[in-house]
């Protein structure tokens, strides 16, 4: 009889080992995954083995615990029937799943997720040696369930999409190993790929630019005072962008002592631009930017007019948010909290932002990119300062507007329910 409660023993012990094992292979990322194939020598190696054939590993860890489940639970009904009747198993078999719950399956599984790698470390060769003792009935046990996922799956595919990357990344802030700014960067890094050219660039009203043939003499004090590196020059009017001038090159010919240096017009100094459709995507034209002997390329609509410039800070600060140097006064955030339930909005404020900080998604037509153009869409006008319109998401009114554009709106959130 002692030998029986000793042997039930070994087998929860068992069962315990399978439980905790399973939970550490599959909490194992493929960092540590990597670190300890090259630094635990064999059972690195084989930890990567395992976990690269999962099919085998899980089935060799519940062919496992189940055989020990199975012979704790027989040698326990012996023994109850021995000792007290077969009115008793009940009662037995209450109590056994008790103890197998809390001591074989809850418990080791919690303790592997903390010390996921030491757990299989020391698991890994009994596994590795377990997975080819049970291999005919392993094959026999994936075939069976290869048919039944044959039969009732579609075809879905189980492989890591953008969405549910940025669902961990997400998770990762929750739990506080992925920081606020962290968690924004890696989403917007994945978002430019879908972000066109025009939502990041500076609108053609906004362009400082100037005459090809002004001379550097009579603009010199007014570039250096914009605090600009670069400054785009057009031919006959400003929609016609046909040059870029860099800062650099003009304070050269500046303080050049030769007076035929100084007397030199835009036109000498300007180098050709990248010019660039406003539907390209941002990150294809960060990869134009690295070959591109100038950092600035003119934006052109679908007919070949000026849209805009854009920038490669412009690109930078896409992801890493609003850069500013000594010269230029820092902008801050676009969207800023006013009240409760209440916030001020730029009306560039892009519509990724918009669902980052407040939460909403704004069903809108693909063309348009920021919450001005949104608003002018519901409007069916461009709202004067002071207009305000009541849409399902909430209450804006125009707090300033100018040249035909949106510059701020006050939002105050529709009540949830």
């Amino acid at each position: 009889m002692l030998t029986q409660i000793i042997f039930i023993l070994i087998l929860l012990l068992l069962s315990g080992f399978f439980s905790s094992s399973e939970t550490a292979f599959t909490s194992l990322t493929p960092y540590q995954i990597e670190a300890m194939e090259k630094e635990k020598g064999w059972r690195g190696r084989w930890i990567k083995i395992l976990h690269s054939r999962s099919d085998i590993l899980l089935t060799t860890l519940l062919i496992g615990n189940n055989l020990v489940n199975i012979g704790a639970s027989a040698l326990a009904t012996t023994i109850t029937i021995a000792l007290w009747g077969s009115q008793f198993i009940g009662y037995t078999t209450g109590v056994l799943t008790l103890v197998v719950l809390v001591f074989c399956e809850v418990t080791p599984k919690q303790l592997a997720l903390i010390h996921n790698e030491g757990i299989a470390l020391f698991s890994v060769t009994v596994i590795y040696f377990l997975s080819f003792l049970f291999r005919p009935l392993i094959w026999i046990v994936t075939a069976i369930s290869n048919l039944l996922i044959s039969l009732f799956s579609r075809g879905e595919s189980g492989k890591l999409t953008l969405d549910g990357l940025l669902h961990m990344v997400n998770m990762g802030r929750d739990m506080g190993i992925v920081e606020d700014y962290e968690n924004r960067m890696v989403k917007k890094v994945f978002t430019i790929n879908d972000t066109p050219v025009q939502a990041i660039m500076t609108h053609r009203k906004d362009v400082f630019c100037l005459n090809q043939k002004s001379s550097i003499l009579d603009v010199y004090e007014e570039i250096i005072e914009t605090g600009r590196s670069r400054v785009p020059v057009y031919k006959n009017n400003t929609e016609n962008i046909v040059g870029v001038v860099l800062v650099s090159d003009l304070i050269k010919a500046m303080i050049n002592a030769d007076s035929a240096a100084r007397s030199l017009k835009l036109k000498d100094l300007m180098i050709e631009p990248l010019f660039v459709p406003e539907n390209q995507k941002v990150n294809d034209l960060f990869n134009q930017f690295k070959d591109a002997k100038v950092k600035m390329a003119v934006v052109l609509d679908e007919y070949g007019g000026l849209a805009g410039v854009v920038s490669q800070q412009d690109v930078v600060e896409e992801i890493f948010g609003s850069l500013s140097d000594e010269e230029e006064e820092r902008e801050g955030d676009k969207i800023h909290k006013t009240g409760n339930q209440c916030w001020e909005l730029q009306g560039d404020t892009d519509f990724f932002e918009i669902q980052e900080v407040l939460g909403l998604e704004l069903d809108h037509d693909k063309d348009t990119m920021t919450l001005g153009g949104y608003l002018i869409d519901q409007w069916g006008e461009i709202p004067v300062t002071g207009a305000s319109i009541r849409l399902d998401e909430g209450f804006y009114r125009v707090v300033e507007a100018e040249n035909n554009r949106i510059v701020r709106v006050e939002f105050t959130s529709a009540p949830k329910g």
